[in-house]
């Protein structure tokens, strides 16, 4: 049995509450130690909810000696980079890091981000849950051996509080990388209004010679988030989080993560269960991560270059 992992959860709003609080609260081998947020009602909340745990306002008031980790959750926008400060704080520190996507919406500051993660030795992550999440592992797993020709990936939505593609279509441009490597050239059509992406309709050649597709559009009907794979005889059709379809030479099977599980909850449809796990894994020592910060900093780079066709 391993000591529990002391965590200082820093930015305790919506995807706090929704996704990684519980994953904490039910873990065996890791204790909320710490919670940081700005909002004194929100403090106030933690405070009855975690009476062993200290409530700071501030991530610089830390105490490094007193916990083994931290989550970044706090909010980034163009205007609002809450990532960037705490993660500097907890790079000096020594203090290992998962982050929540982006690093930053600024590439520049994306970068400091991750030379100071270098700098000083310390361990940070970018979550990228979809490496984690069933449907994506299937997927991968099904082109294992086998040359990716076509990847087709869609992520569009209406309304919303991401208003850039670095925020709200990071997780699966990541998934394009992780699936068909670096991409070589970015063209076709972006469209934004100066405050939100709206919509994008863009091709992509990867450096291992896979065809890529993107779109986005911010005046869908419904959440979409969607892959679509091809090569030698297979293909992998995501719907994520929920289903996907593997065809091996015209023979098809529909595969569900619920098939597995009497309610499975949403942290582990999308992979952030696992991820975590992983995350404690190597503050333990016991794993290499998967995907390290200058390869996020890919992502962010992609993401960057579809801005840039508007």
């Amino acid at each position: 049995m391993h000591e529990a992992i002391r965590v200082a959860v820093i930015g305790c709003g919506g995807i706090a509450r929704e996704i990684y609080l519980p994953l904490l609260d039910a873990a065996r081998d890791a204790r909320v130690c710490a919670c940081v947020d700005a909002s004194v009602e929100v403090r106030g909340a933690l405070s009855d909810r975690y009476a062993n745990a200290r409530v700071l306002a501030d991530a610089a008031d830390l105490d490094p000696d007193a916990c083994d980790c931290a989550l970044v959750l706090t909010p980034v926008r163009a205007e609002l980079d809450a990532h960037y400060e705490p993660v500097l704080a907890l790079m000096e520190a020594g203090i290992p890091t998962l982050c929540e996507k982006p690093l930053s919406a600024d590439l520049t500051r994306a970068e400091e981000m991750v030379a100071a993660s270098e700098r000083t030795g310390t361990l940070l992550l970018m979550s990228v849950n979809r490496r984690f999440a069933p449907v994506y592992r299937r997927a991968y797993e099904h082109f294992a051996g086998h040359e990716i020709a076509v990847c087709a990936a869609e992520k569009s939505g209406s309304g919303g509080i991401f208003r850039e593609i670095v925020t709200n279509s990071l997780h699966i441009l990541d998934a394009m990388r992780w699936l068909c490597g670096e991409a070589a050239d970015v063209t076709g059509r972006m469209e934004h209004d100066g405050e939100t992406d709206l919509r994008a309709s863009v091709s992509i050649g990867f450096e291992s010679g896979a065809f890529g597709s993107f779109l986005m559009s911010r005046q869908a009907g419904r959440w979409i988030e969607r892959l679509v794979l091809h090569g030698e005889g297979h293909s992998a059709i995501v719907d994520a989080p929920r289903e996907v379809e593997l065809v091996t030479d015209g023979n098809r099977v529909r595969w569900s993560p619920d098939q597995c599980c009497w309610q499975l909850s949403e942290a582990t449809r999308w992979g952030f269960a696992a991820q975590l796990e992983h995350f404690f894994a190597c503050v333990r020592g016991e794993e290499q991560p998967h995907v390290n910060a200058r390869d996020a900093l890919a992502s962010h780079r992609l993401a960057g270059r579809i801005r840039t066709l508007g």
